[in-house]
């Protein structure tokens, strides 16, 4: 495992009782209990850890002697160090691990003794399907099978029923769309992914929102891209700052969320919306507007895409049916000028030749269902919303956030502290978040969390009396936290 993963797991290990090799060897011990290292995980040299833990080498390898005494670790020479596979001491320590209680509050007499592997995942990101969508909707008639069934084309732009379905579904929302202008993907991210690929070099820069979602930096740094950040204000990206950014860094390519951004849940303007086009329109720069979560309004109704102000403009909406009707329907598209889909579909027919026609055909069905799905999905997420706000204005009022209009978040700002230290005490108490800097091309956001409220309400319930008690394990050793820095 790469040694700054590692780091990241341990979190604040420092600090507490005893030799700084015995703190280090129950942080290992804890991050096996709770599954940050898994059986067969190699662990970096100690030299390497040692290093990025700012604590002499010596350290470390008493705490990995003793690791490997008591059962946890081996080693071969040549080979370096893993957490021992079926090890019986890994086996007890997973199966006994339990979940902390601090004091005896009403809330925190909610957090129930699960063990190790029961962990609440705060992190999550993708809702189940709709419960409320016949299964009938996802089978096709068999004559539309078998007809699939018999086809040899691979359609790389996508199948051409559904590329006319989606550009309908546009054109009825007041962007005049032909099936030209449509290219279907393997879903969202493959079309952030795809559009990275087409438009950034090596070298080259892609201005993206901060913070933002974590997958498309991700693509765009696997492109090779150099990253320059806009700041997201309660409006979303200002427009005059992204005009002066353009030539200021030469971007090749930009990636903003208007319809619902990730992670804060805002919903951008129609003022902003309309500059921003414009922008499009006269540098001829492309703008990735990615409307994933666009779908998933809790407050009022979905906001037209970024490209209905200039739908001539080297705007690409991304659309996907994964937040909205389920996540195993791995399908997407972009919606663009038709230059702009030739480009993108000779390189997606080089990597894959054409997406699945079979889910096609079944997408081409949901698709319809739009404006059903998004009040069920409403109906589903906003008291969900509600009841996590209210748990956390309750029980962690020093916490700060802004109610989301839309999306599947809140992005709440901690008083003080690192998020990502206070992650990994979180995880310890069995809850998953994701620290700010993880959304940030810059690492900035060190005080934020991104929490979903997708759960029911016995989770978010239970899962809040953990943060609750983490936050104040927490504070307890926040003060100390830096005593690992301290070479011995």
């Amino acid at each position: 495992m790469d040694t700054n993963a590692v780091v990241s797991i341990l979190g604040v290990w420092a600090g507490g009782k005893g030799s700084l090799h015995r703190q280090l060897t129950g942080a290992l011990m804890d991050a096996v209990r709770q599954g940050g290292l898994a059986p067969g995980v190699r662990l970096p040299s100690e030299r390497a850890l040692a290093k990025a833990l700012s604590i002499s080498r010596t350290t470390v390898v008493a705490a990995y002697d003793d690791l490997r005494e008591a059962g946890w670790l081996e080693s071969r020479h040549g080979s370096g160090t893993w957490i021992r596979s079926g090890s019986p001491a890994v086996a007890m320590a997973r199966s006994a691990a339990h979940a902390s209680t601090l004091n005896a509050s009403p809330m925190l007499s909610l957090l129930v003794d699960r063990g190790a592997d029961d962990v609440i995942d705060f992190g999550l990101g993708s809702p189940l399907a709709l419960a409320e969508l016949d299964a009938d909707r996802f089978v096709l008639p068999k004559d539309e099978y078998d007809a699939l069934m018999r086809e040899r084309f691979h359609y790389p732009l996508g199948a051409p029923g559904l590329r006319q379905t989606i550009a309908d579904r546009y054109s009825d929302e007041g962007l005049p769309t032909t099936v030209d202008q449509v290219l279907v993907t393997n879903g969202a991210q493959h079309a952030i992914a795809l559009s990275a690929a087409v438009w950034l070099q090596r070298g080259d820069t892609a201005l993206v929102e901060d913070p933002t979602y974590f997958g498309a930096i991700a693509a765009f740094r696997t492109a090779g891209a150099r990253l320059a950040s806009l700041p997201v204000r309660a409006g979303g990206v200002d427009p005059a700052m992204l005009r002066d950014r353009l030539p200021a860094t030469a971007a090749r390519l930009v990636y903003l969320a208007s319809g619902c951004h990730n992670p804060t849940g805002s919903v951008m303007p129609v003022t902003s919306r309309k500059q921003i086009a414009r922008i499009a329109a006269d540098t001829g720069v492309p703008i990735i507007d990615d409307r994933t979560l666009a779908d998933l309004v809790l407050d009022g109704s979905p906001s037209p895409p970024l490209a209905v102000h200039a739908p001539n403009a080297p705007i690409l909406t991304v659309g996907s049916l994964a937040k909205l009707i389920g996540p195993s329907l791995r399908i997407g598209w972009i919606r663009a000028p038709e230059p702009l889909i030739q480009r993108l579909a000779r390189f997606k027919a080089a990597i894959d030749l054409g997406s699945p026609l079979i889910a096609q055909a079944i997408a081409s069905r949901l698709i319809r269902m739009t404006d059903d799905a998004r009040r069920f999905r409403q109906r589903e997420l906003r008291p969900r919303r509600d009841l996590l706000a209210s748990l956390l204005r309750a029980h962690l009022p020093e916490w700060t956030f802004s109610t989301p209009a839309a999306g599947l978040f809140l992005w709440v700002t901690l008083p003080g502290g690192d998020a990502r230290e206070f992650a990994q005490v979180a995880l310890r108490h069995g809850v998953v978040i994701v620290p700010g800097p993880h959304m940030s091309a810059d690492e900035h956001h060190a005080r934020c969390i991104r929490i979903t409220f997708l759960w029911d309400a016995e989770t978010l319930t239970a899962g809040v009396a953990r943060l609750c008690a983490a936050w104040q394990h927490y504070q307890s050793i926040k003060p100390r936290s830096r005593e690992h820095a301290v070479m011995v």
